[in-house]
Formats: C-alpha cells, sequence, structure tokens
C-alpha cells in the first residue's frame, strides 16, 4: 500500500524545515529523521508509527515553537489516516 497523499507530502516538507531550525537540538533532529525515514517507507504502518515517534518527540524539552510545529505535523498525518 502506498501512503503518499498531500498530507503526508506536507508533513515530510515541513519536518525538513524543522531539522534546519537553529533551536533544533541534536536528539529532536535524529528524531525527526527518524520520523522522516518512517514516512518515507511507503509501509502500511508508518504514519502510526511516526505518530508514536512524534509523540515521544514531544516529551523533549523543546522550545515552543517546535512543539507547535510538531503539533502542526501531528495534524496533517492525524488527516492523512482518514
Amino acid at each position: 500500500m502506498t501512503i503518499h497523499s498531500p498530507s503526508i507530502d506536507d508533513a515530510l516538507s515541513r519536518l525538513h524545515v524543522l531539522i534546519n531550525e537553529e533551536d533544533s537540538g541534536k536528539a529532536f533532529c535524529e528524531r525527526a529523521a527518524k520520523v522522516i525515514s518512517l514516512l518515507q517507507s511507503n509501509t502500511e504502518l508508518a504514519v502510526e508509527k511516526a505518530l508514536l515517534e512524534l509523540e515521544d518527540l514531544n516529551m523533549l524539552d523543546l522550545p515552543s515553537y517546535l512543539r507547535t510545529q510538531i503539533w502542526d505535523v501531528v495534524s496533517l498525518l492525524e488527516s492523512a489516516k482518514k
């Protein structure tokens, strides 16, 4: 099953931008890269696994800007599941 959708493409784009932010720490970048890899794998459970990773990522001590952006990505992925 291919999971390509505009929502997933938008989420991938946003994650790439966030990785390049100055405030993004090493732990954030590593986990965000894992989420990107999951979403690009096109496996059936990729979105669900990515959502779990983002939930874990949201528990890190992040600047409020990054936290808000993660919520936006989660929202995009939730809409892609429907």
